[in-house]
């Protein structure tokens, strides 16, 4: 155990906490979003959230501005989650779902969230700023393979 929990803080503090929140080691699942003809790599968590987003993949999306704090997307069905009613800390690059709403947020600025807010994964600089810059453009979110 003392060796998984070594190899798991080398990847960082996220991923311990993942673990630590879900009961077992951390298993990430890589993500693509294709954006103007490039992909980019999400990271999304080993959680039983997650995975409601994953079986509705592959995705097709538009991203839009939601105030300076983040870039909103609507799925073509709402996740099955009625509500959610863990706080959590999302900073820049968090790929979260809004259960009433039932979109996905990309987080621009670090936030400490209310209720019914559900974290996903996270995303690194490049996928940020690609995001932050893509306009209106369709994006497709899919498994990597």
């Amino acid at each position: 155990m003392y060796h998984s929990l070594r190899k798991l803080k080398a990847w960082g503090s996220t991923v311990i906490c993942v673990a630590a929140l879900y009961g077992g080691t951390a298993m990430a699942t890589d993500l693509t979003l294709e954006l103007n003809g490039k992909n980019y790599a999400i990271t999304l968590y080993d959680s039983k959230e997650a995975q409601l987003l994953l079986a509705a993949l592959p995705q097709t999306l538009e991203f839009e501005n939601f105030g300076s704090m983040e870039r909103v997307a609507y799925l073509d069905k709402k996740l099955p989650l009625a509500s959610y009613k863990q706080t959590v800390e999302v900073k820049r690059g968090s790929l979260a779902y809004y259960v009433p709403w039932g979109n996905l947020c990309v987080f621009r600025k670090d936030y400490h969230s209310p209720n019914d807010l559900v974290l996903l994964g996270e995303m690194n600089e490049d996928t940020v700023k690609a995001i932050e810059g893509s306009g209106s453009a369709s994006a497709t979110l899919r498994l990597s393979k």
